[in-house]
């Protein structure tokens, strides 16, 4: 899905919005604080689109004036979605002052920081999270929105596909896990999804992740037999899910992609070039790190907590080789990260020095 603002001039407002359907016939929905105010088709031709075989008539571009919302000027929280997909295409700033940055978290869990993404986006002009949701095609737009210099974007990316972006403007942040802890909540939300809906899968995740809560649906997370079990039995789909996540995020270009030893180095390059690294158990360093790139109070940052449960199943998953094996590329890059993070000595409070 392609879209993107033209100008917003007050009372004229244009844009585009092209679907993924060669013949769909897209819709904004326009809405404001006060709620939904209507849909309506994209009913202006850009013949551009015709000419690149994009779509089938060109009637994606929507147009906003004073005939349509007569104090459309005055509409000072006025927002775009698209009326399928909900995706957002254009918001007015909603606080007095947006932060002037444009910034991209990488998700490195699968369970997505909610709370944290709406605390910090709801400060930007444009915010996008968990955008794996929609795709690659759609998060690539969301990075090229060129009319607005405020933009917050999320998700479980395959960062190398956006590192131009890192020239461009963006600065990366990340919040990383315990490589173990990370398998247990993988495990243990795959076996959730096995028995019900769970509402921050895509349908993209769902396909991907459907052979995986089937192999563990019936694990018993308390035993390690069972986990071992589970783990050496695993085919290479469900593999995939497990092996390496982080590395894989920060090295290849494709999901299908695999993931060795030497893929490490260039994921800690690219991590090197992010503004903030954090990790969960210095969870007041990450907090006070965000809030001083984005200038926003760091009170109530909503981070989540670990959960003994599942670091229980971290132990347990320690203790197998076959885990290790699994986790070994993520296990190397996060020996090597807490390395660098590591305070030297001239950083260390004088009563520690001495």
């Amino acid at each position: 899905m392609l879209f993107n603002l033209e100008y917003d001039q007050g009372d004229l407002l244009e844009g585009y919005l092209i679907p993924d359907g060669f013949s769909d016939k897209p819709q904004i929905k326009v809405s404001d604080a006060s709620g939904e105010m209507m849909i309506l088709p994209c009913d202006q031709v850009k013949q551009a689109v015709i000419d690149s075989g994009r779509h089938e008539d060109g009637r994606v571009g929507f147009k906003l004036d004073t005939t349509i919302i007569p104090d459309l000027a005055e509409r000072a929280s006025l927002t775009i979605h698209d009326a399928k997909s909900g995706l957002l295409i254009y918001r007015r700033p909603q606080v007095s002052q947006p932060v002037p940055l444009k910034v991209v978290r990488l998700e490195t869990q699968l369970l997505p920081m909610v709370k944290f993404d709406h605390h910090c986006g709801r400060h930007f002009q444009y915010e996008l999270s968990s955008v794996e949701r929609f795709g690659h095609e759609t998060a690539l737009q969301a990075f090229h929105l060129n009319a607005i210099q405020s933009i917050y974007i999320s998700g479980r990316l395959l960062m190398r596909n956006y590192e131009e972006f890192l020239d461009k403007g963006f600065k990366a942040i990340a919040l990383l896990t315990d490589p173990y802890y990370e398998m247990a909540l993988r495990i243990f939300l795959l076996k959730r999804m096995a028995k019900t809906q769970i509402s921050f899968f895509g349908d993209r995740d769902k396909i991907i992740l459907a052979p995986a809560a089937e192999h563990f649906a019936d694990v018993n997370l308390d035993s390690e037999v069972s986990l071992k079990a589970a783990l050496k039995k695993a085919p290479q789909n469900v593999r995939t899910v497990l092996v390496s996540p982080v590395t894989r995020q920060l090295a290849t270009t494709i999901p299908e992609q695999t993931v060795t030893r030497s893929d490490v180095a260039t994921a800690i390059d690219l991590l090197s070039r992010f503004a903030i690294v954090g990790r969960d158990t210095d969870s007041l360093y990450f907090q006070h790190a965000v809030s001083g790139l984005l200038g926003i109070s760091v009170d109530d940052f909503p981070l989540p907590p670990r959960h003994s449960a599942l670091e229980d199943v971290a132990t347990r998953l320690r203790s197998l080789h076959i885990a290790e094996l699994m986790l070994e590329e993520d296990l190397i890059f996060d020996h090597y990260v807490r390395e660098a993070m590591k305070p030297t000595a001239s950083e260390l409070p004088e009563t520690i020095v001495s």
